[in-house]
């Protein structure tokens, strides 16, 4: 018998009224950017207590998606008006930055723990060691894609990337920027795809963000249905974090600006 995935909401982070742009963990720790601000929140993961706001990085203006690397303890964000990505110490907060261009927006960690950056305007990812070093970039016109807005590694040769050109859609491709194949449309077209995140099953769960809900998505396949989250109707979720260790989904949302934590 086929089940879909469901969850449970275990707690949510109220609204500041600005939209939660990045979520991620380091040090057992909840770690969010908001838009507008060019703050990084700190917050007790169980708790969900503020601990702190990390306010010290330079040039910023508006942060778009965070990453944290486990290998460097560092965190790392993306500010796609100054085109700058941070990189904060995760002891001490220290920060420094590197210039990249191209309006830099989601970012995910790959598995030779580089730094995936989707390069909006560049109709490309950029692959970058830890301390800045461009090491490839992924040309996605051969597969007709532009405006891509967030992307993951899912084996050594396949990316999976949410774009919104020439339709907003979701893709895979190959190390070379072709096409492999792209979502077929079974739950209805997508609104406005952002963060894309992948459970210990191998699923693929989308902020599919104007359409008010987190999709399912079958890597294989490329069929899809909604996340079912009873009681709980979403705003906008624009950014999601996957904590395979206690099995938990974080869901920042742009329109509703909350945080939500589900079992799932």
């Amino acid at each position: 018998m086929y089940f879909k995935m469901s969850g449970k909401v275990v707690h949510i982070v109220p609204s500041t009224g600005e939209s939660v742009t990045g979520i991620d963990m380091l040090n057992d720790q909840l770690l969010v950017s908001r838009w507008g601000n060019t703050q990084i929140a700190v917050y007790n993961p169980t708790t969900f207590q503020l601990q702190r706001n990390v306010s010290n990085l330079t040039y910023g203006s508006q942060l778009r998606n965070l990453a944290a690397c486990h290998t460097t303890n560092c965190l790392y964000a993306s500010d796609q008006y100054s085109h700058y990505v941070f990189r904060v110490d995760g002891q001490n907060y220290a920060s420094s930055n590197w210039g990249v261009g191209n309006n830099p927006q989601g970012m995910s960690i790959t598995s030779s723990q580089n730094l995936l950056i989707a390069m909006t305007a560049a109709n490309s990812l950029h692959e970058y060691s830890t301390n800045g070093m461009l090491i490839r970039e992924i040309n996605l016109q051969p597969a007709e894609i532009t405006t891509p807005v967030h992307a993951i590694q899912l084996s050594e040769e396949h990316y999976a990337v949410t774009h919104h050109g020439p339709r907003h859609q979701f893709s895979i491709v190959d190390s070379d920027g072709k096409l492999v194949r792209t979502y077929n449309g079974n739950a209805g077209d997508l609104n406005e795809p952002r963060d894309i995140v992948v459970d210990k099953k191998g699923r693929a769960l989308v902020a599919d963000q104007n359409n008010n809900r987190v999709l399912v998505i079958d890597p294989k396949k490329l069929t899809a249905y909604p996340l079912l989250l009873p009681g709980c109707e979403l705003k906008g979720p624009c950014s999601l974090h996957y904590d395979a260790t206690k099995n938990r989904l974080y869901i920042g949302e742009w329109s509703g600006g909350r945080i939500i934590c589900c079992e799932i």
